[in-house]
């Protein structure tokens, strides 16, 4: 049977990969080639852009492996995070969309090896695992490698790389819900030498849900280019499209009655109708240079394209049904473009200085993200009967899609540039003190306009890091870091303004230890974050458009612990918990400390046998809240805790053939999922899925 690889091991790979400082270490080289390739280029991103082990990283990072993703089943970013040490992943009422959050708060930054996306944070989380070989979590402020340094953290999605060989795989899956995908993974050599070398990744998917009606489909392709044009000079390209299709989408189920009576109803009913749809298209084109100046400095330069188009024909509730089982539609077309731009140029070298060897990174960057937003209204009322449409088994029609104001669209349109220079040292003090210290600086112009309001603003950041790391022995390290918040996010004040940047402190201490094998490691971070200008949801404004206030003296403190390694040859466990503390002093508490759990834990397992490796995973999310109402005041109601469980097993009938069985939500659990506004979306029932894979 096919072990997991070498780095897989080094990094103890599984639902919480370890940020020991086994990772990457210089006695983890690779054997096989394809590997080594992805090592090294996530070597190049970590927290400050230095090509660090992780362990000589004084910030907590955990990476979800290739070999887990498959193994477990997870074909979406969204789905991989839910199983990431100190991460929330919550699924939204309409949608295979996802909202996630760390240390208290939303992760709204999506990196693609190291480039920004122009999604939507949410729609980053549809993006199509096959095209990723891993994805690498770090959590706390990352403003040393982007113009933004947002407290929760950062992801960064790795992808494929071209390898010398000629190999890939085919896969056919069937599942729960009519489940249908398919998966094709090809590398070729181009030239006799290698030299050139080229690989392209396909996957479709069909499939249908608990939900009634409901169907999603999706189309993903990635293909890579790298050639060596010397010894020292390498060139690839990477171009990847995805393309998401949904319809009759259901906001969730309604809450309750008008009277406040509850709504007797199944998880599976859809109240929708076939015309609420969401298609949206995520594509990005990425150039990359890398030249070996000598044996001791490189520089890589990269430019970057994402965009992002969604189409989408939302339906919601605009209030509890009456009594009687009368209901009004909210709904609007909306067509909305974003793109990102981003040139990069960086130099990567290391030096002796007294007697020691310190590392240096220089980089430049120039950044610019656009979205152009359209939103029509309709031009008659749409309402319905809950008792007329689900009196019978065979349900009556939905109401009929209205005509919409295309002539007079509600236009929103925003331009965010900015212009970086970042400079990270790495000082090695000691043979075993290293201390870490970075700066980067922001000059930022942004420009909205949302129906005429206009907003132009040009400001500046400096955001700083400082870190050390201390080995007490061999197994044994302590670090300490403080790194600059400032962020700068597509939030909007009532009067449809962009709200001021975000600014603040992140304070991170943290201790690992990693057994003298490097098989098995445990990770303790605390961490403190305090924030100003942080936005709150305000409530909505005439046209049904969340808006916002920036508040200040928003904090979280808390820690996160992860043990995660091989026990023995063949057994591999995983154990991660978290605690966070969110408060704000401010009488408008929106919902920064109520929709997360402050408790979450997960474990991870698996056994190998000659042919066979057994497995599962439970996630547990803590007590937490949900909202209801449309603001500016709320109201909450309580989110019972939750237990998941999921089984998987994998055998392998040759070197070319094997075959994978998975079961999600294993013991049928029925819990909800998210409370929001008037509804509440009910988690998925247990689902299973059979799959079929040939190597070449």
């Amino acid at each position: 049977m096919k072990q997991y690889s070498m780095i897989a091991k080094a990094v103890c790979i599984g639902l919480l990969a370890s940020s020991s400082s086994v990772v990457l270490a210089d006695d983890a080289k690779l054997d096989m080639e394809r590997i080594e390739v992805v090592g090294k280029h996530h070597r190049d991103v970590g927290a400050t852009g230095l090509p660090l082990a992780i362990g000589d990283t004084p910030q907590s990072i955990s990476v979800i492996d290739r070999e887990f993703m498959d193994f477990h089943d997870i074909n979406s970013i969204g789905d991989a995070l839910t199983h990431s040490a100190g991460v929330y992943s919550e699924t939204s009422l309409d949608s295979r969309e996802r909202f996630v959050f760390a240390r208290g708060f939303e992760m709204n930054r999506f990196l693609i090896d190291g480039m920004g996306t122009a999604a939507r944070a949410n729609q980053a989380t549809m993006l199509d695992t096959s095209v990723f070989e891993t994805v690498e979590v770090i959590r706390g402020s990352t403003g040393m490698l982007q113009e933004i340094g947002q407290p929760s953290g950062t992801v960064n999605l790795v992808q494929k790389r071209a390898y010398n060989g000629t190999g890939g795989y085919v896969t056919a899956e069937y599942g729960s819900w009519n489940k249908m995908r398919a998966e094709a993974d090809f590398n070729t050599t181009l030239t006799d030498s290698g030299s050139v070398r080229a690989r392209a990744v396909v996957a479709l998917e069909d499939m249908d849900s608990f939900v009634e009606r409901y169907n999603a489909d999706r189309k993903t392709f990635y293909t890579t280019l790298s050639a060596d044009i010397t010894d020292a000079l390498q060139v690839s390209v990477f171009a990847s499209y995805q393309d998401d299709g949904q319809t009759a989408k259901s906001d969730g189920l309604p809450l309750q009655f008008a009277n406040g009576d509850p709504i007797e109803i199944g998880i599976e009913a859809n109240i929708y109708p076939d015309w609420g749809t969401q298609d949206s298209t995520q594509d990005s084109l990425m150039g990359e240079l890398r030249y070996q100046i000598n044996s001791d400095w490189s520089v890589v330069a990269k430019l970057y394209q994402s965009t992002t188009e969604e189409n989408k024909v939302y339906t919601a509730l605009d209030w509890h049904p009456a009594p009687n089982g009368d209901y009004a539609v909210f709904t609007d077309v909306k067509d909305a473009d974003y793109e990102s731009d981003r040139a990069e140029l960086g130099i990567n070298g290391q030096f002796d200085l007294f007697g020691q060897t310190h590392t240096l990174n220089v980089t430049v960057a120039d950044t610019n993200f656009e979205e152009l937003n359209y939103q029509y209204n309709p031009l008659s009322r749409v309402a319905g009967n809950l008792a007329a449409e689900h009196r019978n088994e065979s349900p009556e029609p939905k109401p009929a899609k209205p005509d919409y104001n295309y002539d007079n669209p509600i236009l929103r349109t925003s331009d965010i540039g900015s212009q970086s220079a970042r400079a990270a040292l790495n000082l090695q003090v000691l043979d075993n003190v290293n201390v870490l210290l970075g700066a980067n600086r922001k000059e930022v112009t942004s420009y909205s306009n949302i129906v005429g309001t206009i907003t132009d603003k040009e400001f500046s950041d400096t955001s700083l890091y400082y870190g050390g790391v201390y080995k007490v022995n061999e197994q044994v390290t302590v670090y300490a870091s403080y790194t600059d918040i400032f962020d700068q996010p597509l939030h909007y004040d009532k009067a449809g303004k962009l709200l001021d940047p975000v600014r603040g402190e992140n304070q991170e201490v943290g201790f690992r230890f990693a057994n003298s094998e490097n098989t098995l490691s445990v990770d303790v971070a605390y961490f403190d974050i305090t924030q100003e200008n942080f936005p709150v949801v305000a409530g909505k404004d005439a046209n049904q458009n969340v808006y916002y206030v920036g508040q200040s003296g928003i904090k979280s403190e808390g820690y996160e612990v992860e043990v995660s390694g091989y026990f023995t040859d063949q057994w591999f466990a995983s154990l991660s918990f978290s605690d966070t503390d969110v408060s704000n002093p401010n009488e408008n508490e929106g919902r920064v400390s109520r929709v997360v759990p402050e408790k979450m834990a997960s474990f991870s397992t698996f056994y190998e046998f000659d042919s066979l490796r057994v497995g599962g995973y439970v996630n547990y999310a803590g007590e937490r809240e949900g909202f209801t109402g449309f603001g500016p005041i709320y109201d909450y109601v309580p989110v019972d805790s939750n237990v998941l469980a999921g089984f998987s097993a994998y055998y392998e009938f040759n070197e070319s053939l094997s075959a994978k069985f998975n079961i999600h939500n294993l013991f049928d659990k029925e819990y909800d999922a998210k409370i929001a506004f008037i509804s509440v979306r009910p988690g998925d029932p247990r689902n299973f899925s059979a799959q079929v894979t040939y190597t070449f």
